[in-house]
């Protein structure tokens, strides 16, 4: 089984390739796992604010133009843990998702508005419009998705990885 493509495209790699949503509600589960830990949601706050620092260090920054959440426009898919979920869901909490999976853009977009842009996820966080970005980009996802990783395991929660628009697709 190979890993699904990240928000631009590419492969990523993870040492372990079972942990993803099976369509049952293991997503589901696991979401609301890492919600009910504040603790771990404190934790990964903190491995997303240093990944906006670093972003921001490389000189990188987003300009809200709203393409990369226009995810089947621009060819993009952005996977989540599902702590990422639980955070944006806990950190966005009046912003019910009201886009189908079907139209590939994130339900938390409002024209280049991100409604849910304290609790956004990792990609979302690292993914930048400039070219420049690309490879800056793989490392660096790598390598704090590897912490988020370790995170849900120190807390003893479900490592699910999977698309997040599959979250809403019910």
């Amino acid at each position: 089984m190979t890993d699904p493509p990240d928000q631009a495209g590419q492969t990523q790699r993870t040492a372990d390739p079972r942990p993803r949503a099976d369509g049952d509600g293991e997503f589901a589960r696991a979401v609301a796992m890492c919600a009910a830990d504040a603790g771990f949601l404190a934790g990964l706050e903190r491995i997303l604010r240093q990944a906006d620092r670093d972003a921001a260090r490389q000189g990188f920054e987003c300009r809200q133009c709203g393409r990369c959440c226009r995810f089947g426009q621009f060819g993009h898919r952005l996977y989540v843990t599902a702590g990422e979920l639980a955070l944006m869901l806990q950190l966005a909490p009046g912003q019910a998702p009201a886009a189908s999976p079907e139209a590939r853009r994130c339900p938390y977009q409002d024209q280049a508005r991100c409604l849910a842009r304290a609790g956004r996820a990792l990609g979302c966080r690292l993914f930048f419009c400039d070219p420049s970005a690309d490879g800056w980009f793989r490392d660096a996802y790598e390598r704090f998705h590897q912490q988020i990783k370790l995170l849900h395991a120190a807390h003893g929660l479900p490592y699910v990885y999977a698309d997040f628009l599959a979250f809403f697709s019910g």
